[in-house]
């Protein structure tokens, strides 16, 4: 409201005055409050922009007041999805080129705008020529336009999939405007690159640069960008499963964006809904969700955004089993993607085809299927392995063996690759972790120095005159700047050998994790092999054998990603009011069965008055359930296993102990250990990861609690757990 005062004022002020008499503040300021207006309200900068619009009988482009209007309405019509108008408008500055020659940059800032549009309506190829255009129309001088044209080159090549390439382009524009600390552009820059590596699969540093732009976004109070940060935080929790949280945080940029109008935004926050409630077995909430998402979608005429949408459907109506539908609705949504040419998206929808055909028994029409999508360019390891095992699964199905162990030796093949760039990029996070935090200091350093040099110049002009106060002050800053630089190159040092030995962790890490991997491997190629030579009599069997052995190596590289997940800090607890009491019974309960099998005995006691903890119910259920899969495994046939809790003023205390056999005194010094092996009779030998401890351990530990190993008075080995209070009253949601 008070802004529409200021202008409404301003207005009344121009238009009692000739246009040619207003001064170049009043000016400025018109336009700088109809800028910041544009990002939170651009309804309200549209009628302010035809208010305004009313001072020009006839066009005026040869004045910088009319030029920068018409921009900005352009800009508010893209955002409010009059892509038709603002096309229009574009047309009619570009035919004024000729009188604009005073404006250097309008000529690129034109090629910008219709690139923009362009990429909206899906149309990437155009928009990328458009931008080259622009990058060769836009002066040197123009920092902040340069700029803009890299984060939208780098949105282009996100959405082909060229994510390295799409990456530096946006680092480029980082490093154009963080000297000249534009705080807008920097939130919306550090947006994208969150949202790059997010897609990379680098969730740290896609949480860490979210997070930066919402702090900015907030400082600013742009409401669109806060919207923005929201909406990809909340798919990072998506992607690590935490729906709760992806459901909180799209609900909300879901209102923002409602509340601004941008039809696309709106769109793509009910798309995310829609996926969420999916996931979490919400039907008819997924389906509400994604009929209004593709009802925007096909309004604003985007193909690669309403292919996304339709493909969301084509996933709700598999889970319905109304499988027909489902076919249907894809093969719409890979139409509209290949014309879009969106390719991450035209991966997405094959591979939901051939879900649909292998559901609907069509074994060679999926065939038929794979090998297409196998044969298209830019497939990721990730799709090809998936591709191939459906493949396997396909030919099984026509009794195809011999061909089926083909594509399962390949599937094995490209899964070790993948795990093996798994490792690869895991220490190429670590290295970007560690030269971020260097570059952030150096900045820092340089900012002081500057900061100093400002200070010693005002400090000159005060003491002018004064000739051995000049000489004592040039000595002081001369000590100064060097130390600093000592201490600069101190930090240089300190920080490469802390680099090193981080590396160094990391490779031990990673050949032990090699080693484990190439175990499971190597039982699957020989299993693989006596299939293929005709050694295994019963195809039926050996098909079993490899499957549990390709479960054996996805619980594994599960266990390996969620292990580096806690060292990232990049899981994040959901505290919540817990019965533990009820949570354990509930636990020992689903285990009796497999204890059973063994005529093993499991129990439970407790000593509480109150067993209400605010706990993360999940992860606690995670650590109960690998102690007493662990207890199971490893305690002899007619054995015992006993669960006590302990809740008082001091804390939550749970102890799982058991019979014989038991451990070593040096093994309960490294059981929690990862990939640690006991040499007794408690061994890995039943296909855990070895890393089910070191899980409990960081779980635990993220509680702000201890986790322990002893002898148990049973026989066996005795785990203990302690949440303090403190941390059990205190949520980190």
């Amino acid at each position: 409201m008070l802004f529409g005062h200021q202008v409404s004022l301003l207005l009344i002020l121009l238009l009692s005055i000739p246009l040619t008499y207003a001064s170049d503040q009043q000016v400025q300021t018109s336009l700088s409050q109809l800028s910041l207006s544009l990002e939170q309200n651009p309804k309200q900068t549209l009628v302010k922009v035809d208010e305004l619009n009313q001072l020009f009988i006839h066009p005026q482009p040869s004045s910088r007041f009319w030029f920068e209007l018409k921009i900005i309405e352009v800009k508010a019509k893209t955002k409010l999805g009059h892509f038709m108008e603002a096309k229009q408008h574009l047309y009619e500055l570009e035919s004024y080129l000729p009188v604009m020659s005073t404006f250097k940059e309008a000529p690129a800032q034109i090629k910008l705008l219709q690139a923009q549009l362009a990429i909206k309506q899906s149309d990437i190829n155009a928009g990328l020529l458009l931008l080259e255009q622009a990058r060769n129309l836009v002066p040197k001088e123009h920092l902040t336009l340069r700029s803009d044209i890299l984060h939208l080159l780098a949105r282009a090549l996100r959405y082909q999939a060229n994510y390295s390439e799409a990456e530096r382009v946006i680092k480029d524009a980082i490093s154009l405007v963080a000297p000249i600390q534009d705080k807008a552009r920097l939130a919306k820059y550090y947006n994208q690159l969150g949202v790059i590596y997010d897609y990379m699969g680098s969730l740290q540093l896609a949480l860490r640069f979210h997070e930066k732009s919402l702090n900015i976004q907030r400082q600013l109070q742009n409401q669109q960008g806060i919207s923005n940060s929201l909406y990809n935080i909340g798919e990072i929790y998506r992607d690590l499963e935490k729906y709760p949280q992806a459901l909180q945080h799209f609900k909300q940029a879901l209102e923002v964006d409602k509340a601004l109008g941008d039809p696309i935004h709106i769109a793509n926050s009910h798309g995310k809904l829609s996926q969420v409630h999916l996931q979490l077995g919400k039907i008819s909430e997924a389906l509400d969700h994604s009929q209004e998402g593709i009802k925007l979608a096909r309004a604003s005429g985007a193909n690669s955004d309403l292919a996304w949408q339709l493909s969301i459907l084509a996933n709700i109506y598999v889970a319905q089993s109304a499988l027909a539908q489902a076919l249907s609705v894809a093969q719409e949504a890979l139409e509209l993607a290949i014309e879009a040419k969106a390719k991450r998206t035209e991966h997405t929808v094959r591979i939901v085809i051939i879900e649909i055909r292998l559901a609907q028994a069509q074994y060679k029409q999926a065939l038929s299927e794979i090998e297409a999508v196998m044969a298209l360019p830019g497939i990721g390891n990730s799709y090809r392995a998936t591709l191939l095992k459906y493949q396997a699964q396909a030919l099984q199905q026509l009794e195809e063996y011999k061909l089926a162990m083909l594509s399962l030796e390949a599937f094995i093949d490209t899964k070790t690759q993948l795990y093996h760039d798994l490792d690869k990029q895991q220490a190429l996070t670590m290295q970007q972790n560690v030269e971020f935090i260097r570059q952030e200091q150096a900045l820092k350093l340089i900012q002081n120095e500057q900061d100093l040099a400002k200070a010693t110049l005002e400090n000159l002009k005060l003491q002018r005159g004064m000739g051995a106060s000049l000489l004592l002050c040039f000595m002081a800053v001369a000590i100064y700047i060097y130390k600093r630089q000592k201490q600069k190159q101190q930090f240089v040092e300190l920080e490469s050998d802390m680099m090193a030995e981080s590396l160094a962790q990391k490779n031990r890490l990673l050949a032990d994790v090699s080693h484990e991997l190439r175990t499971p491997l190597a039982a699957l190629k020989l299993t693989v092999e006596a299939m293929q030579h005709n050694i295994e009599p019963d195809p039926v069997k050996g098909f079993l054998k490899i499957q549990k052995k390709i479960s054996h190596l996805d619980n594994l590289i599960k266990d390996i990603y969620q292990s580096a997940q806690f060292d990232n800090d990049a899981m994040v607890l959901d505290k919540q009011p817990v019965d533990v009491s009820i949570l354990l019974k509930e636990i020992v309960e689903e285990f009796q069965p497999m204890y059973a099998t063994k005529q093993q005995t499991l129990s439970f006691s407790e000593k509480v008055h109150d067993s209400i903890c605010n706990l993360d119910a999940a992860r606690i259920r995670q650590v109960i359930f690998n102690l007493l899969r662990n207890s199971h495994f490893y305690t002899s046939s007619s054995g015992k296993t006993q669960i006590s809790m302990n809740v008082n003023e001091k804390g939550l205390t749970v102890k799982v102990e058991d019979s014989f056999p038991g451990v070593a005194n040096e093994d309960l010094e490294k059981i929690f250990e990862r990939l640690y092996r006991c040499e007794g009779s408690r061994s890995r030998d039943h296909g855990g990861s070895g890393l089910g401890l070191a899980i409990c351990q960081q779980i635990i530990q993220a509680h702000k609690g201890e986790i322990s190993a002893s002898h148990s008075e049973m026989g066996g080995v005795a785990i203990t757990l302690y949440i303090p209070h403190q941390s059990l009253l205190k949520s980190d949601s």
